[in-house]
């Protein structure tokens, strides 16, 4: 039996996972494209400095490959990094994924993952899906 996607998990840096919780910031950009979650997955926070856990999640809206310029001109005020740190993490892309989200949810309890979560990401399947639902508080 196939496993099933619920989401999907990117290290998210603590400065920028405070912009998220207390600025309202809804869009995630990262290198690597992990495409096949869907309109209302979850996207989950991993907070890769300090908590070193998943520490909340929202939907996703969508997930897209777009050029650096026009991530800018479409995403630029809801965008979790500054326009000075986008410009320094794209530099040389000629595309990059955006996982747009909303109703975000900040957990009672951090989660720690059964595995660690690369750079890259990684997909969120049905039995990660339900013990971070579990262990969330």
């Amino acid at each position: 039996m196939e496993k099933k996607i619920k989401g999907v998990t990117h290290p998210v840096p603590t400065e920028y996972t405070d912009r998220i919780y207390h600025k309202g910031k809804t869009v995630f950009v990262g290198k690597t494209h992990l495409g096949r979650v869907k309109k209302g997955d979850k996207f989950i926070i991993y907070e890769s400095h300090g908590a070193k856990a998943y520490t909340g999640w929202a939907e996703i809206i969508q997930v897209v490959k777009m050029k650096p310029a026009e991530i800018l001109d479409k995403y630029k005020d809801q965008l979790m990094i500054t326009e000075e740190e986008f410009k320094e993490y794209s530099k040389g892309r000629s595309q990059m994924n955006v996982i747009e989200f909303e109703n975000f949810q900040l957990f009672s309890k951090k989660v720690v993952p059964k595995r660690f979560v690369g750079i890259g990401g990684k997909y969120i399947y049905d039995d990660e899906f339900k013990m971070i639902e579990k262990s969330r508080g």
